[in-house]
Order: C-alpha cells, then sequence, then structure tokens
C-alpha cells in the first residue's frame, strides 16, 4: 500500500473514531437521551489557547496508568509510548498503579508536583462511580486536562470451550437462564463492567433477562481476560483494545459489544443493540484521556497536548493503531475537562451510584 493510501485511511479511520465517540457518549435519561460529551463537537485538539513560553520537558515523563498491565489503559499507553518519547524528546516511563477502580493511580497524579512531568492516562467514565460511591480524599476533577487521543468499547469475551455452542448473546443469556453458567466477571463495584451487567439484570429485567447470580470482581480488563481464559469465570466484560492479545492467541473470543455502533477492533461482532437489546451506550464505551495534576500551568497543558497531537500522528502509533483497530485522535485541554465534568453529571443524573448501592 502506498503511503498516499495509508495516510487516507488512518484519516478516514480517524473521523470514523470522532463519530464513534460521539455516538456512545449518549445518556439515557428518563424519557430522554442527553449528549455526555456534545461540547466537544468541533473541538479538534484546540483548548487552553496558544502555548506561552518555551517550557519543554526536561527529564523522562511518569505515564500513570491506574490498571494492571494488560488492560486497555496500558494498551493505549504502550502504543503511543514510542511516538510520544519522539514528541517530548524524553523517555516515557509506564507505571502502574493498580486498585480502587483507577483511584489509586488517581491519588499518586493528586500528589504529584505539577511541573509537566508527570500524566496520568483515564478510562473516562470508568473512574467516576468509585468516587461517588466512596471520597477518596480528592476529587479526579481538580485534575488538569491534556487531551483525549483514543476510545474504547466495553465486549463481552467467552473461554474458548464454548465455541460454536455460544455465538450470540441470546446463547449467552440461555446459558445463564439454564443456570450452566452462574458468574461474570467484570472490575471494582460501579465500574462499567459492573454497572451494564447491574442494568441488564435490575433495570432492564424484560428486555435483558441476564439471570447472572454471581459478579466476580478483578482490578481491570488484563485480570478478567485472564479469568476468562483460565476458566475462572465463563465470561467477563473488558474493553476491545485489554481484550485484543488474548483474543488473538485464541483463548478466549468476543461475542457481542456494548456501544450501538460497535468496535473498530472487532468490526464483524454485532453489538447489543444490533441483536434488539436496549442501548446502554452512556456506559458501554469509554474515552482515553490524559490529565495533569492539579495547579500544573496552563502553557505546560498546551505544550503536552501538543505533543501527544504530534505523537498520535508519529509513524508508530498509526502503524499500531492500523494494526490493532484501536483509533486514534486528538482533542485538547478543554476537551479532557469537560469529558470528566460531563462524566459526573451524567452518572448523577442517572442515579448510577443507587443502582449500584441497592444492588451491592
Amino acid at each position: 500500500m502506498s503511503n498516499q493510501d495509508t495516510d487516507s485511511t488512518t484519516r478516514e479511520g480517524a473521523n470514523r473514531a470522532v463519530a464513534g465517540r460521539r455516538r456512545f457518549l449518549q445518556v439515557a435519561g428518563a424519557g430522554s437521551v442527553a449528549a455526555l460529551a456534545g461540547c466537544l463537537a468541533g473541538n479538534n485538539g484546540g483548548g487552553g489557547g496558544e502555548s506561552e513560553g518555551d517550557w519543554e520537558p526536561s527529564q523522562s515523563i511518569r505515564y500513570i496508568v491506574p490498571y494492571d498491565q494488560g488492560g486497555g489503559t496500558d494498551v493505549y499507553a504502550r502504543g503511543i509510548q514510542e511516538g510520544l518519547a519522539e514528541a517530548t524528546g524524553q523517555s516515557i516511563q509506564i507505571d502502574n498503579v493498580p486498585g480502587a477502580g483507577g483511584l489509586n493511580g488517581y491519588g499518586e497524579l493528586m500528589g504529584a508536583q505539577p511541573d509537566g512531568h508527570t500524566i496520568l492516562g483515564s478510562a473516562t467514565p470508568l473512574e467516576v462511580a468509585p468516587q461517588l460511591l466512596e471520597d477518596p480524599g480528592f476529587d479526579q476533577r481538580d485534575a488538569e486536562g491534556v487531551a483525549i487521543f483514543g476510545q474504547s468499547v466495553w465486549t463481552l469475551v467467552v473461554n474458548e470451550q464454548y465455541q460454536g455452542e455460544v455465538e450470540t448473546f441470546d446463547d449467552v443469556m440461555q446459558m445463564y437462564d439454564s443456570g450452566e453458567w452462574e458468574s461474570i466477571g467484570v472490575q471494582s463495584p460501579g465500574s462499567s463492567q459492573d454497572i451494564i451487567v447491574l442494568l441488564a439484570r435490575y433495570q432492564y429485567p424484560d428486555e435483558w433477562g441476564w439471570n447472572w447470580t454471581e459478579r466476580v470482581q478483578y482490578t481491570g480488563t488484563g485480570p478478567v481476560s485472564q479469568a476468562v481464559a483460565s476458566g475462572e469465570v465463563p465470561a467477563g466484560i473488558g474493553t476491545d483494545a485489554g481484550t485484543q492479545s488474548v483474543v488473538d492467541n485464541g483463548r478466549i473470543y468476543p461475542v457481542v459489544t456494548f456501544v450501538s455502533e460497535g468496535s473498530q477492533v472487532y468490526p464483524d461482532v454485532p453489538s447489543v443493540t444490533d441483536e434488539g437489546y436496549p442501548e446502554i451506550d452512556f456506559v458501554g464505551g469509554l474515552s482515553r484521556g490524559v490529565f495533569a495534576p492539579p495547579e500544573t500551568e496552563e502553557s505546560r497543558r498546551q505544550t503536552l497536548s501538543d505533543m501527544f497531537a504530534e505523537a498520535v500522528e508519529a509513524d508508530s502509533t498509526q502503524s499500531w493503531s492500523d494494526e490493532t483497530g484501536n483509533p486514534v485522535f486528538h482533542e485538547g485541554p478543554e476537551a479532557a475537562n469537560q469529558l470528566l465534568d460531563d462524566a459526573f453529571a451524567a452518572y448523577e443524573e442517572n442515579n448510577v451510584v443507587q443502582l449500584v448501592e441497592e444492588n451491592a
């Protein structure tokens, strides 16, 4: 394929990614739909104004990933790592700090020096409910936005032994109805996967009828994928980005996605709405945000954001995106800040905390 063809394919993929993100970041309210990230429309990498001063990173960048290795947030960090190192002129040190639904990592960010050399990769809105459920002593909305550079879709994966027997979401429902399957692998209470299975059992009992009896909870998509692969649980929910490596080695396989437009990583896998189930787009996907510690100067955040924009366009990042299907794009500091604010508003509007607490 020529470079021109590759560039065209990349641009088309980026355009699809932006359109898809705005589709799945919708909030199903009581009889209405409110856009969770509608304010992002038209913001293509802006926010924060022009760079001020001549600041550039002068030492390695600590990139906090608030989940285990192998999960989607970790995969995205490593996907952009080489391009970001080229853009910043510094090494990028990925630091996995899992636990507390992503809040352990956020706690590390909140205590870091606001000098531009520490950032965190988020999976908004995954970290929102854990903060609403139990006050961690800080508010992640005090973090300073740097960029948004990717998106992922929650996907149901099944152990390889059931291939040929369980091929559709209806088949999955039947396995739980019959009692052959009882458990489902998700992340911690209040995680997006946890909310998905709670919605499917308690808010939509007639439309979904997902009769699981036990939620087995893990610290991220990586451990969920491994638990499904080992047979510890027959099925689990993880991001498309985080499950892909285990799917590729044949130990698990995807059955359905939870965003109505589906997944670019698994383009042949239907969504729940394709199969006739209610839309839950507001919780079915997530955005890959980047944040700096509170009080990080705007000029430094904008410089970092510009470097992320450069890293997204790097050959290494584009090759990774093309090979894996994980979309990459760039939006700036203002978009990242607004993304967090809107996610909190959406969860509060839809009484997510009440749903989790009533069915703990």
